[in-house]
């Protein structure tokens, strides 16, 4: 369903990768042309030099300022514990 404020999508999406769960080094990847793929649950992924498992993602729509566009923010959280 689409949003009614929402008439188009930015081209491109934005990746936030939060570790173990601390919005204090949450770290931002922006993807302007939409080409890096995304994760699943269960998925390892090696970051900052060390392995992490994809524990949860929450896809979101942010609206870009006092535009009608929106921008996708994949957000993956990171667990180091398993």
């Amino acid at each position: 369903m689409k949003h009614p404020l929402v008439k188009g999508m930015v081209r491109g999406n934005q990746t936030v990768y939060r570790y173990n769960g601390d919005p204090s080094n949450d770290e931002v990847v922006s993807d302007r042309k939409g080409e890096l793929p995304f994760c699943w649950v269960g998925e390892m992924l090696k970051r900052n030099g060390k392995q992490w498992r994809v524990a949860v993602i929450r896809n979101d729509l942010d609206v870009v300022g006092s535009s009608s566009r929106a921008v996708l923010i994949h957000r993956v959280f990171l667990t180091d514990k398993f």
